[in-house]
């Protein structure tokens, strides 16, 4: 055994020579003793074994360190990356919705060219144009009216022009089973105008009608009881027909007239409780629906109940 070196020099010497930072003789020294020493070396095990599980615990902490930076950093990228995402969806959806899809034009702004109404298909089909500089036709649709079944609604849709995009202001569309309806232009936000009547459009036909129902009834006075179109065709034994409700003048001398399509009285109106249904085509079959027995009937009886 070395006697130069006691066990307590070697002992301070063990961390450095296990960090490797001694000099080449003092390493020799460590070494030779070591192998001398048992009680020595066996300090050196103890204290190499510790030396490496606090080098691995020192790793697992960089390592868990790197870990967490490393999830941090990904859930930063897909944050980012979903605000990129969402911000990029949001400008698309608004320039589409400015350039492309586009918003109800007010009524004020469109005029209507040409109504046809095909006798056969029960289609009418209405052109027009839009006059407004800024934008351009994206789309026209028809909508049933939600409380009127009988009312159909034209909504016009225009967006902004794009400088290298050509001018369209005119627009076509073709409504289906309009027979007995009655058609609007329309702006949800602001307002609505009616640009078709079938009661309008057949008028004499609808004239010859209301004479059947006064002739057929000498119950009815012309000159007091008035006949109001409701809108629509309806289906009685499957025949299709028309219906009118009935509105009495009440007042001596009253008389009553029509203005813009709506009745109007010097008196007052009472209006009957029952309406009279008539078949469009000849010979022409003429019910009373009751509104008391809830059901058609066939007798005149009725129109002079109070």
């Amino acid at each position: 055994m070395n006697k130069n070196f006691s066990c307590d020099i070697i002992k301070d010497l063990l961390p450095g020579y296990m960090d490797g930072i001694l000099s080449e003789a003092g390493t020799d020294v460590v070494k030779e003793h070591l192998k001398e020493c048992e009680k020595c070396n066996k300090d050196y095990l103890t204290m190499k074994e510790e030396w490496n599980m606090g080098v691995e615990v020192k790793e697992q902490i960089v390592f868990d360190g790197f870990k967490k930076i490393h999830k941090n950093t990904r859930k930063l990228k897909i944050a980012v990356g979903m605000v990129t995402g969402l911000l990029m969806l949001f400008l698309i959806s608004l320039f589409a919705k400015v350039f492309i899809i586009g918003e109800p034009l007010s009524t004020c702004t469109i005029s209507v060219n040409e109504l046809l109404y095909n006798e056969e298909t029960n289609c009418l089909e209405i052109n027009g144009t839009v006059n407004l500089a800024s934008s351009w036709v994206s789309r026209v649709v028809w909508k049933q009216d939600e409380e009127n079944e009988n009312d159909v609604n034209i909504l016009v849709y225009g967006a902004e022009a794009l400088p290298f995009q050509p001018e369209k202001k005119e627009f076509k569309i073709s409504v289906p089973n309009m027979k007995g309806k009655t058609a609007y232009l329309a702006c949800p936000e602001y307002d609505r105008r009616e640009i078709y009547n079938w009661k309008h459009d057949h008028y004499e036909k609808v004239a010859e009608m209301e004479e059947e129902i006064y002739n057929h009834f000498s119950g009815l006075d012309r000159n007091k009881d008035a006949l109001s179109y409701i809108n629509g065709i309806r289906y009685v034994n499957g025949i299709e027909g028309i219906c009118y409700s009935v509105h009495s003048v009440i007042g001596e001398n009253a008389t009553f007239w029509r203005f813009n399509d709506q009745l109007v009285t010097d008196g007052d109106f009472k209006s009957k409780d029952f309406e009279i249904w008539i078949s469009i085509n000849k010979p022409y079959q003429i019910l009373i629906y009751d509104y008391q027995q809830g059901k058609y009937i066939d007798d005149d009886s009725i129109i002079n109940r109070d």
